[in-house]
């Protein structure tokens, strides 16, 4: 099960429609996930148990470093771009989690 964290500046709208939007693509694709949604702050205490971080490019950057892969998309409520950059990160990095 892959741990997936929705990653916004203040962890209210954008992040909590990413949320949904990237539960329903892991029922849609048969990966197993539990999806949080947080703010940019909130986020440094979530990361250390996180596979996968979903976020802009802005808070991408000011991430700090852990294992988690930091998957990008420009356009967060976007859910074709959010669909192409989560299963990217999916199956390059998890692709065991795919079924």
């Amino acid at each position: 099960m892959l741990n997936i964290l929705c990653v916004c500046g203040n962890g209210m709208g954008t992040s909590t429609i990413l949320k949904i939007s990237v539960k329903k693509i892991c029922d849609q694709n048969n990966i197993d996930a539990t999806v949080e949604s947080c703010s940019f702050g909130e986020a440094l205490s979530y990361i250390t148990t996180t596979d996968i971080v979903l976020t802009s490019p802005e808070w991408a950057g000011m991430l700090p470093p852990s294992n988690a892969v930091i998957a990008e998309t420009k356009n967060l409520i976007d859910t074709k771009a959010v669909t192409e950059t989560l299963l990217n990160a999916v199956k390059e990095h998890f692709p065991n989690e795919i079924k």
